[in-house]
Formats: C-alpha cells, structure tokens, sequence
C-alpha cells in the first residue's frame, strides 16, 4: 500500500492551459486500496494531512537489523473543503521477532478542528461505511467523509445534508429533523445532557422505545462551552444524535469532544 512518501502529483504543465469551457476535469485518482493520490481541490494530500497535524500521529519507520520494529503511515481517503475536515487511514505495521510475520493494524479517523476554540479532533469512523461510499462515487473526495458522518449519526444522505447545511451540528451531537415521535414513549426533564457533555433544552423532550432522544423545537448547548449554542431552525420534532465511535487500536484513539 502507498504511504504519503510515494505520492505522484499530477501533472499540471499542460491542464490549466488545455482544459476549454464544458470540458471536465481529470477524475480523482485513488491507489489500488482506495486511498487519494495526486492533487485533489489543487492540493497534495501531503497539504492537506499539514493542515490537520494536530489531529494526526507522526509518521515512522524503526526496524532493527533483525526486521523486528514498528512503522507508522498515513493516507488519505476523504477531504472535505466545505466542511473543513477529512478521513485519514493509520496504518501500523509490526514485526515482533525475526522472521515474523508483518502485523498490520488500521483506523479510520474523521479528523477537524473545533469551530469554536480551534482545538483538533480526531473521531473513529467505520472502515466498511468509508470503503462503501468510496466504492459508490471513487470520483468525489468528500464521499469517505459524508460516509464516515452517515455512520456516526445514523442518517441518510439527506438528512445529513439537512442538518449540516441548517447548522445543527454541535461537535459530536447532530439534531435531525422528524416526524412527531410514536409509539411509547418515556417522558424526560425540559432539559437532558447527552454525551457528558451537551445539554438538550426543549419544553419537550421524551425517549422512544428505540432509546433515541427526541426534542420539540429545541436549543443544544455545551456544559464546557467549547461549542456555540445550536437552535432549532424551525418549529417540530427533532432526534438528538450522538455520534458511534468506532474500535480502535493505539494510534487512531478519539482526540477532543
């Protein structure tokens, strides 16, 4: 598999001067195991794992002369401009005696930056949701990372596409819009704290037989002030959604709320 030390830019001599009005653009290039290689939004994945540093583990290579040791790499697999975030595949390979079997170990993190107080974040996302939405559009760099966040909260396309674009996302929790809740449902204080740490505050807030959390027009506010108040765009029901977290090994732990 390619690490970000094999990275092949593509060529740029000739497509800027080439390329007319209705002509497309070259297609994403990915490597044989789906990760983004060459230039994507004008920018090398090594420019863009720059701007997540914070977020990412250092690259490595210790072996001694017996081929006992670790090594350490990063690929990209999804960036999302728009959103400021990307997913980014750890990989770390091992060898514990001589002439052992080369061990391999690999996360899948969504990886950002805090709105609000500009501290990183790295968040475990399913390896099976990322490969799928990869396999489904391997043109569009932001599919890993939509895929990753359909995962998380448990939406559809749409659905996220609707709460992101209503700004309803605070950090890890993402406020869906619904239709009036049914069946039994457990009545529960005007205000709930999901996550440790986000205060729901609604006149009504009640939990479904599926044990989601559901609010009637409501604001979500965060107990470390780390993130700005979130308020419902319309009047009605809303799911309150906290983000799964995938298992992980060493490298790919969750970083930040």
């Amino acid at each position: 598999m390619s690490s970000i030390s094999t990275i092949i830019p593509l060529a740029s001599s000739s497509v800027s001067t080439s390329l007319s009005i209705g002509t497309s653009l070259p297609a994403l290039r990915r490597g044989a195991y789906g990760e983004i290689i060459g230039a994507v939004g004008g920018r090398t994945p090594t420019q863009i794992f720059a701007e997540f540093e914070a977020a990412l583990p250092t690259e490595f290579v210790s072996f001694d002369k017996a081929g006992r040791g670790d090594a350490l790499n990063l690929d990209l697999y999804g960036w999302d401009a728009d959103q400021h975030v990307a997913v980014v595949q750890i990989r770390h390979a091992f060898r514990r005696y001589r002439n052992g079997y080369l061990g391999l170990h690999k996360d899948y993190v969504l990886v950002g930056h805090n709105e609000e107080t500009g501290q990183p974040f790295r968040h475990p996302v399913s390896a099976s949701a990322v490969r799928a939405a990869i396999r489904k559009s391997p043109d569009d760099p932001g599919a890993a990372v939509r895929g990753g966040q359909r995962w998380m909260w448990g939406v559809s396309e749409r659905q996220l596409r609707e709460s992101l674009a209503a700004g309803l996302r605070q950090g890890d929790i993402l406020l869906v819009r619904e239709r009036t809740p049914g069946g039994v449902l457990e009545a529960m204080p005007s205000e709930v704290t999901i996550a440790e740490s986000h205060v729901v505050r609604a006149a009504r807030i009640v939990r479904g037989s599926n044990g989601r959390v559901y609010a009637d027009s409501p604001s979500l506010w965060h107990a470390k002030n780390q993130h700005a108040p979130v308020f419902a765009d319309r009047d009605g029901w809303y799911s309150v959604r906290a983000a799964d977290e995938a298992d992980t090994w060493q490298w790919g732990e969750r970083l930040g709320d």
